[in-house]
């Protein structure tokens, strides 16, 4: 806009004078939006990475042992003795794995049950160790004596010293004398569970004389 302005001049005289007046236009900027940080974003990016893979692996251990994921530390119960089966769940439940290493003879304890545990009772242990079993095979087997040529009552109280009992008796007749063990069933040198039967043919003497 323009503006005029009488002035006065020299001798009389008037001059015009013409102002520019226009205002200069204001000029606005809107704020730009600051760069992402680059590190910020590299960290935000591990991180997911680190929680992806710490999940993988909390799945992967609960699938392979369910029980022990989340447990502490603790000691190894006393399984001695307990059947096989009890022996396992036990163990199992508190996130232990079994070994069984096979059976040994045991005059005591009942077939099936355990006579022996690795680690021992009260042992402090991660969880998932393995624990190994073995178990009871009962008694150990007892030798078939030989009492062949012997007298009946003879051969019965050999038959009962080696922890065997004396079973059926038969009788045949022979050129000997009467009562004379003539075979052994099981034969002699065979193994039998104590308390098992051992069974005898003994003479029945000349002509079947008793």
């Amino acid at each position: 806009m323009r503006i005029r302005r009488h002035t006065g001049g020299g001798f009389g005289r008037s001059e015009v004078v013409e102002i520019d007046a226009t205002e200069p236009e204001e000029t606005t900027s809107e704020p730009t939006a600051p760069a992402a940080d680059p590190w910020r974003r590299f960290a935000r990016d591990m991180g997911l990475v680190a929680l992806t893979a710490l999940l993988g692996y909390v799945i992967s251990a609960y699938w392979v042992s369910p029980g022990a994921v989340f447990a502490s530390e603790h000691a190894v119960p006393r399984v001695l003795e307990l059947p096989a089966d009890d022996a396992r769940e036990r163990l199992t439940d508190l996130g232990f794995r079994v070994r069984v290493e096979g059976e040994r003879p045991n005059p005591v304890i009942p077939r099936g049950a355990v006579v022996w545990q690795d680690p021992p009772p009260e042992t402090v242990v991660p969880p998932n160790t393995a624990v190994q079993l073995v178990l009871s095979g009962g008694p150990a087997p007892v030798t078939v004596p030989d009492v062949v040529g012997l007298s009946l009552s003879y051969a019965e109280a050999i038959i009962e010293a080696a922890g065997l009992k004396l079973g059926r008796v038969d009788r045949v007749t022979a050129g000997q004398e009467a009562d004379v063990v003539l075979s052994v069933r099981p034969p002699p040198g065979n193994g039998r569970q104590p308390g098992s039967t051992v069974e005898l043919l003994v003479s029945a003497g000349p002509g079947g004389e008793r």
